[in-house]
């Protein structure tokens, strides 16, 4: 499916700035963000207020799946069009937590504009339990796995805890450079392998949605 949403320009671009450093596009972004918002909820008040305080000045465009598609139809919008709907909780979205998404440091912020081209696969294994859980959500949502991942790479910091594998399965990651210089970096800080943390992204992930 296609979506079209009104969206603030100012917004649009900061979502085009997210991709680019996370080597993704501007879909994977928009449907994360979307993830987060359907959960959380919102509100006739809530609309009416986005409605009145943001500019809708610019458009974009993105493909969903079909299962994601026929989610958002079922979606009560209050009488709003799609474009004008999703475009306010969005930019809503972005303004209030832009600070999760882009990179501080002018190093990184450097490498990752280099990284669109640069890719690094990862192959590791996954509990088979939790795997199914994460890819379940990701095709429904419409976010592609390794965005997932790199997002939590890039932007939380994972705590130990333990965890039991009852049967491995093999899972495939395709990232930027950035997101797998991050694994290594964090994994070593405290002092895991890189699958070990991989697991702990895993875990936080399905803590964060509920899965």
């Amino acid at each position: 499916m296609r979506l079209t949403i009104s969206i603030n320009r100012e917004i649009n671009e900061l979502i085009r700035k997210i991709a680019e450093q996370m080597g993704t596009s501007k879909r994977n972004v928009i449907a994360f963000a979307l993830a987060e918002i359907l959960q959380k909820g919102y509100s006739f008040e809530q609309l009416e207020a986005l409605r009145e305080k943001i500019n809708l000045d610019s458009q974009t465009t993105i493909f969903l799946t079909e299962e994601m598609a026929r989610k958002i139809e079922q979606i009560d919008r209050f009488g709003l069009s799609k474009r004008t709907f999703f475009g306010c909780l969005i930019s809503d979205y972005f303004q209030k937590n832009s600070e999760k998404f882009l990179l501080d440091s002018s190093e990184d912020l450097a490498e990752a504009k280099n990284n669109d081209l640069s890719r690094d696969y990862i192959n590791t294994n996954m509990d088979e339990e939790l795997k199914k859980k994460i890819t379940d959500f990701c095709k429904s949502n419409s976010i592609a796995m390794s965005f997932l991942f790199s997002y939590y790479l890039l932007a939380k910091n994972m705590q130990i805890r333990p965890f039991q594998i009852k049967k491995r399965e093999y899972l495939h990651l395709n990232m930027n450079a950035l997101a797998r210089k991050m694994l290594d970096k964090k994994s070593s800080d405290i002092n895991v392998t890189r699958q070990f943390y991989l697991h702990l992204v895993a875990l936080q992930i399905c803590e964060d949605f509920n899965l």
